[in-house]
This record gives structure tokens, C-alpha cells and sequence, in this order.
């Protein structure tokens, strides 16, 4: 099973690749044109903006490794995983937040507004990867220790079937529940 974001991500790269070859040659050769490079902003501008295109796809190319070498079908369904939606609460503050576990860079469709993405190789991932809701987690951040409670937790699969199904409803014309 190809994970939902491949396309996007795909796309995404091909766009960046097209105009690091296409366009920012075409802006810096103009930009050259213009003569004197020293008070030249054009070019400077151009330049900055072949930086952060260079860097966007190789970030973009991390991650598509990553979506091709994840086995959805492996991830478990009774532990936190990569993609879960976990609801934990503080044992000392009483505070409640939910999170989501995601690649480097992702930005998943099925993102909520409460949702705080965490990366996989994060401190609050590695504390809640392998965990059941009930389970209570020792998390350590550069600004502390906190004990928290998995409340709850949603694994990739029903997320994905939830999106499906939204999706599918808006398709239909059908209200959603």
C-alpha cells in the first residue's frame, strides 16, 4: 500500500526540480546580464532562493525515502506507531494535548487544529512509540521532565480509513456523520 502522501510529495519535488533546472538559471542569467554583481539584488535574491530550493529537495527526497520504505500494512494497531494520534495528559498540570506522529517535514492531510506534529526521532515520539493507551510515560524535554498518561491513542490505519471515508462521503454529496 503506497502511503497517502507519495503523490503530494512527489509532485512537491518535481516542482522544486523544475525550477532549480528551468527558472533560476534563467533568473540568475538575467540577473548576470544586469553587470556589476557587487550591488546587484536580483541576483543576490535569486541566489538566496537557490539555497532554500536546494535544501527543499533534499529534505523532500528524505522524506520520500522514508514513505517508500514504511510498510503500512506492519504498523501496529494496538501500539503507538508512526502516524498515531495520541491524546496525553500531564499527571502534574492535569493539562491535556494531542499529538501526532510524522516524518520529518510531512504535514499530513488528516492534521487536526489540536494536533501537534512530532517527528519520529523527537523526544516526545521516542517516550510514546511502543505504548497503549493507559500506559504513563516519562517524557524529557530540554525544559523538564513530565510524567504523562496515554489517554487515548488512534493508530495510522483508522486515521487513514476515516479520511477515506470522509473523503468518499464528500464525493457522494453525503453529509458527513
Amino acid at each position: 500500500m503506497k502511503h497517502p502522501m507519495f503523490d503530494k510529495v512527489n509532485a512537491q519535488l518535481k516542482e522544486f526540480m523544475r525550477e532549480l533546472t528551468v527558472d533560476i538559471p534563467r533568473q540568475l542569467h538575467h540577473a548576470l546580464s544586469m553587470g556589476d554583481l557587487s550591488e546587484n539584488a536580483e541576483y543576490e535574491m535569486t541566489k538566496q532562493r537557490q539555497l532554500f530550493v536546494e535544501s527543499r529537495i533534499k529534505q523532500l527526497e528524505e522524506l520520500m525515502g522514508s514513505l517508500k520504505n514504511l510498510n503500512l500494512e506492519a504498523l501496529p494497531r494496538d501500539r503507538i506507531a508512526y502516524g498515531s494520534r495520541i491524546v496525553a495528559e500531564d499527571l502534574n498540570s492535569g493539562e491535556r494535548k494531542q499529538y501526532l506522529i510524522v516524518f520529518p517535514g510531512e504535514n499530513p492531510a488528516h492534521k487536526t487544529d489540536q494536533d501537534i506534529l512530532v517527528t519520529l526521532a523527537s523526544p516526545i515520539a521516542q517516550a510514546l512509540l511502543g505504548k497503549a493507551q493507559g500506559d504513563e510515560v516519562v517524557v524529557r524535554l530540554p525544559k523538564g521532565t513530565f510524567e504523562w498518561c496515554i489517554l487515548e491513542f488512534t493508530p495510522f490505519q483508522e486515521l487513514m480509513s476515516r479520511e477515506s471515508q470522509l473523503v468518499n462521503r464528500r464525493i457522494s454529496g453525503d453529509s458527513p456523520d
